[in-house]
């Protein structure tokens, strides 16, 4: 009886449909690994270290993605595997007092080290506008340019200003409006000085924003405020004792066409670096494009790096403050191919139009007769990488 049934009970198992077994999730780093195999040990250093301008964040993605998830997570640092290239990849956070030791900053580092972590960076993120400040004591070449929108903006009330502002007559026309303030870092150099050398009244800036939102609050959303597009709009609709819609403008759109996040290399080092350039840089432009594609392995590694501390103890950002930051990058095209079907390279034509804002604010700390395509090259990049 015991035979006939198991054969009975085998006889109906069989007959029934076939459950399907779910597919092996996909180890960390393995997509990089696939992705990114062209062999690097033979001409660039190992490990190749990168030094960002701030704490990890979803503007720094593209970074990321050449090694995925399973990286070593330490203080100040994210190193790993880049793919399947031969080498490793040191990202070190940014921030003075933070990432780097105090007073320096990812311009002096490409030249003196990040004292904190002890290394030396072969690429830093730098900003074009500051590139040509500071083209004398520190001169740097930007190779590769992730971000193809500066994210950096003014942010505003939607209830209080539902027409909002979009150019930089409109911030001209609030300026004379009396209405609020302009709370911004400074209006001594860079996108400050450009508004006010642009027509806006001096009257109406307050200066010393320093990534807060206090002024902004305390007067009721009748104050413009500095910040990025990225990210306090997300902050501030869902809370920093606000929790009511924000909306932005980018600098470009107020005619500042900066680039911000520009991996640059020490103009002193390029000889020595450029082998490794020439391979490495296609490597980071099907990074960005890998990214803007799938952002959920990446996004979850910067996720677990903030929240272990490992940025800094106070700067943990959720998954949804990073899945914002990096659908505004792809909606806004701040991560995009800009004027033509490549990802990552440099538009010439904006490269001078900032020279031309800029020239008249460069002192000794600039060099004479400096030519601004200088500062930039699409020497390494790989014309047919681009975000379909």
């Amino acid at each position: 009886m015991r035979s006939l049934k198991t054969a009975l009970l085998a006889t109906a198992m069989a007959a029934l449909p076939a459950i399907a077994q779910p597919a092996l999730a996909q180890e960390p780093g393995d997509f990089a690994k696939k992705a990114y195999t062209t062999p690097l040990a033979d001409v660039c250093p190992n490990p190749f270290i990168v030094q960002k301008d701030w704490l990890a964040q979803a503007e720094h993605g593209a970074l990321y993605q050449m090694i995925g998830g399973g990286g070593k997570m330490e203080s100040g640092r994210y190193t790993g595997p880049l793919g399947s290239t031969g080498i490793d990849l040191v990202i070190l956070e940014g921030g003075g007092g933070m990432g780097l030791g105090d007073g320096e900053t990812a311009y002096s580092a490409l030249y003196m080290g990040n004292s904190k972590a002890g290394l030396r960076p072969h690429l830093g993120y730098q900003e074009l506008d500051n590139a040509f400040i500071f083209s004398e004591r520190f001169p740097v070449v930007g190779v590769v340019a992730p971000l193809n929108i500066a994210p950096q903006g003014l942010f505003w009330d939607r209830e209080t200003y539902p027409d909002g502002f979009h150019s930089i007559d409109d911030i001209i026309a609030f300026g004379e409006s009396g209405k609020g303030m302009i709370y911004v870092s400074t209006i001594q150099r860079t996108f400050g000085l450009y508004l006010l050398q642009s027509g806006v009244s001096q009257d109406v800036f307050v200066e010393g924003y320093r990534g807060d939102g206090e002024n902004f609050v305390t007067n009721n959303g009748t104050w413009l405020n500095q910040g990025f597009v990225t990210s306090e709009p997300y902050a501030f609709s869902t809370g920093n004792n606000w929790g009511k819609p924000i909306d932005a403008v980018t600098v470009g759109e107020l005619g500042y066409p900066n680039y911000s996040g520009m991996l640059s290399v020490a103009e002193n080092r390029m000889d020595e670096l450029a082998p490794c350039l020439e391979k490495l840089v296609p490597i980071i432009q099907q990074a960005v494009v890998d990214y803007m594609d799938d952002p959920t392995e990446v996004l979850e590694t910067i996720h677990d790096f903030t929240q272990g501390g490992y940025a800094t103890s106070w700067w943990k950002l959720s998954m949804d403050k990073l899945e914002y930051g990096w659908k505004t990058l792809k909606e806004r095209g701040i991560m995009g191919n800009g004027s033509n079907d490549t990802i990552a390279d440099f538009d010439t034509e904006r490269v001078a139009v900032m020279f031309d804002i800029v020239q008249p604010w460069l002192d000794e700390r600039a060099k004479e007769g400096l030519d601004p395509q200088s500062v930039v090259t699409n020497r390494f990049i790989d014309p047919g990488i681009g975000l379909k």
